[in-house]
């Protein structure tokens, strides 16, 4: 048998791969559930917000006795000449037209071709605005942010799910190789590491699934480097490495009252040396 058909191979962790496709869906969920909001729910809110403060509006400027213009032209101009006089120096009328025009706004709505009414469109537009709201509660409006704040959180998370997707897939590709007879670990760059090129088996962040192999000083590839290798994500990887500390530093040859620096912190996984 080659040496190659000896080898056996890490795959991912069925564990870790079942909790990162759980946050996946929830993230992306999080991603086209703003995306539904920033669509279709909250305009469509924000247009019967609107649709109510027109129909205020046109009651004040139809009113008998009521001398103001009904349509607007240029409604953005008009919003802001109204804003910057101040609600205290506008009349009744203004101020509904502003009311309205804000909610327009908010909704992402605010154009010409739904703010120019003729007076005849006006009155039938305010009769069937009366009949459809009747004594209803006003509808609950939009803030100026709530449409944009959906789009922000929609591309946050598109961006933290494309991440996990891509960290997933490269895990996936990621292989790390062993052969028992020789206790030799191939990592995925295609150095290989054996017991006796180990001078510690660093777990200082055990708990966190990673364990650190310094490389001992010498021809090999590594040399005096530290390799990082993530427990967590690919098994049987812990297995391969507890075998090879095994073998780096058998407990029988550990005189009494003393350990090995990979023993110490094998009994200590939060311990740092030195």
């Amino acid at each position: 048998m080659s040496d190659q058909a000896a080898r056996l191979r890490t795959k991912a962790s069925p564990k870790w791969l079942g909790k990162q496709v759980v946050f996946i869906l929830i993230v992306a969920g999080f991603a086209l559930w703003a995306l539904a909001d920033a669509v279709w729910i909250y305009p469509k809110r924000g247009l019967e917000a609107a649709e109510y403060k027109k129909l205020q509006y046109l009651k004040i400027v139809l009113a008998p006795g009521v001398i103001e213009k009904v349509t607007v032209e240029d409604p953005q101009e008009e919003f802001a000449s109204l804003r910057s006089r101040g609600m205290a120096n506008l009349s009744p009328a203004q101020k509904a037209r502003l009311e309205w025009l804000e909610a327009l706004r908010n909704a992402g709505m605010m154009t010409a071709d739904r703010t120019q009414l003729p007076a005849d469109v006006a009155r039938t537009q305010m009769d069937d605005l009366d009949k459809r709201f009747g004594k209803s509660a006003q509808p609950k409006p939009l803030s100026q942010f709530d449409i944009p704040l959906q789009w922000v959180i929609l591309v946050v998370c598109g961006a933290i799910a494309a991440v996990m997707v891509l960290v997933l897939m490269k895990t996936l590709g990621t292989v790390y190789q062993w052969n028992p007879a020789t206790q030799t670990l191939t990592l995925p760059s295609g150095a290989s590491i054996s017991p006796g090129d180990v001078e510690l088996f660093d777990k200082r962040k055990w708990d966190k699934f990673l364990i650190f192999l310094k490389i001992k000083a010498g021809s090999h590839a590594l040399a005096g480097s530290e390799v990082k290798l993530d427990l967590l994500r690919y098994v049987p990887l812990e297995d391969w490495v507890l075998e090879m500390e095994k073998t780096a530093f058998p407990p029988a040859e550990v005189p009494p009252g003393e350990a090995s620096p990979s023993a110490m912190l094998m009994t200590q996984p939060g311990s740092n040396p030195g």
